[in-house]
């Protein structure tokens, strides 16, 4: 629509620094059957330069495009009567189409039903061309196939339905991953291990674990969705998380030892998500742990054009927590965060990210344990830090990043990432961070080799954190 506002100004201020010998339309005329819409969004020809009912035109014959007339088609022309200048037009909207199961031609290795479910196309549904262009970026974003060619459309006139074929190979995405991370400043490893089995036997369900363990702190999380239950468009989602911190008290007990002690929390949860759309999904949760009941809301949105290494378009999440019942020495209290990341080609196969996060807990005087603290540091957030290593109330960052991707095996970039976060006691006030480095990433067949540096404002070249992953693709 703005595209074709500025079309129309732009030749209508070209117009008029000509001069008046630049044709324009005086009328318009319909010589075939219409309605009141098709005639409102014509108007704006009249008066405009002779040329400007052409986006018009393609807007109006894409809106019926998009509601079952796939052959609609709309004819202009200019005749000149006692010098006014009439544009006619005739609009063929054609047949009405709908849509009919989807079918796939590739060895996709999932089952039928699925599959078309996994589309976003809906039988019976007025066929859509920019459905049809939203689903296969959709396809080609989840992961859980690779597109071997394009959408094809096969008719039955005998029903009027339009079959979407799609080429979509099963693809090798589950992943187990081990990731290794080393700073020369304090000399401490840390090991991560992700395993992630995508599309399990070929039913959309989906089962994620990660652990991490480093020097003073244990990490357990799990994830698995179970889609579609009972037929709805609902996914039951069971999420569950395992901390454990040796901390150092501030004020040593008889039983706390040389000052240490361990915080541990375990937490289950269960929810329902939906896709709304072809990029939206949302999502309720309700959670417990042992001294605590929680309930969440989650949004996320994708419009990235690929599953690996991605050149364009956008991820955006946003999750807002409250957390209740819980002991009379704690405050029951909301804790809210974003994150959004965004892709731009440059040039070849030069590619800029743009990203930034933001979270807090409120009230902000609320009596917080360690445990209900946001947990940063790491690759997700500041990778000049030790995975999990901060704690804060609240938080805020943004990345720039310029990447050089070489198809689906490649990439290298180049990043830097500023950001602040809230002090925890006995500290007070904003802290500001600085990261920024060099990270390479390569795919070699069902192999991928991941390696990062990143240093922090004012340390030493030799000082960063170093971190190696090495992944296997089946």
């Amino acid at each position: 629509m703005k595209k074709t506002v500025l079309y129309i100004l732009f030749l209508t201020a070209f117009a008029l620094a000509k001069g008046g010998d630049v044709c324009t339309v005086d009328s318009v005329a319909w010589v075939s059957e219409h309605d009141a819409f098709d005639e409102v969004q014509m108007e704006t020809a009249k008066g405009a330069p002779c040329d400007a009912w052409k986006p018009l035109a393609d807007k109006l014959v894409r809106y019926y495009e998009n509601r079952g007339f796939i052959a609609a088609r709309l004819q202009g022309t200019l005749n000149e009567t006692d010098g006014k200048h009439v544009l006619t037009l005739k609009l063929d909207r054609g047949f009405a189409w709908v849509w009919a199961p989807a079918e796939n031609l590739d060895s996709s290795g999932t089952k039928p039903e699925v599959f078309r479910r996994l589309t976003g196309i809906s039988a019976g549904e007025p066929v859509s061309l920019t459905d049809l262009e939203r689903s296969e970026q959709k396809l080609a974003r989840i992961g859980y196939f690779e597109k071997t060619a394009p959408v094809r459309l096969f008719r039955d006139p005998a029903r009027n339905r339009i079959v979407p074929a799609y080429s979509m190979r099963k693809a090798n995405f589950s992943t187990a991953e081990g990731i290794l991370t080393y700073s020369s400043e304090e000399d401490v490893w840390e090991g991560q291990v992700d395993i992630n089995l995508f599309n399990i036997a070929g039913t959309a369900r989906d089962l994620q674990l990660e652990g991490f363990t480093g020097e003073d702190s244990r990490h357990l999380e799990g994830y698995y969705k179970e889609p579609w239950v009972f037929g709805s468009a609902w996914n039951v989602v069971l999420r569950g998380r395992f901390d454990e911190e040796t901390l150092v008290a501030d004020v040593q007990e008889p039983d706390s030892g040389a000052g240490e002690y361990i915080e541990r929390l375990i937490v289950g949860e269960a929810g329902v998500t939906r896709d709304i759309g072809f990029d939206f999904t949302v999502g309720v949760f309700f959670g417990i742990s042992e001294d605590d009941k929680h309930s969440s809301f989650e949004m996320s949105y994708v419009s990235l054009d690929r599953f690996v290494l991605p050149r364009r378009g956008w991820r955006l999440n946003a999750a807002a927590t409250w957390k209740m019942d819980r002991p009379d020495s704690l405050d029951n209290f909301l804790s809210a965060a974003a994150s959004a990341v965004a892709y731009y080609p440059l040039y070849g196969n030069f590619i800029s990210r743009f990203s930034g996060m933001a979270g807090g807990i409120f009230p902000t005087d609320a009596a917080l344990r360690r445990t209900d603290l946001f947990a940063l540091g790491g690759p997700e957030n500041f990778k000049g830090l030790h995975y999990r290593s901060l704690r804060s109330r609240a938080y805020g960052l943004s990345e720039f990043a310029v990447l050089w991707q070489d198809g689906y095996d490649l990439s290298v970039e180049i990043f830097y990432l500023p950001g602040l976060y809230r002090r925890m006691a006995p500290g007070h006030g904003w802290a500001r961070e600085q990261d920024y480095g060099v990270g390479f990433t390569q795919y070699r067949g069902n192999w991928s080799v991941n390696l990062y540096y990143a240093l922090r404002n004012g340390e030493n070249y030799l000082d960063g954190i170093i971190g190696f992953g090495l992944k296997t693709l089946f």
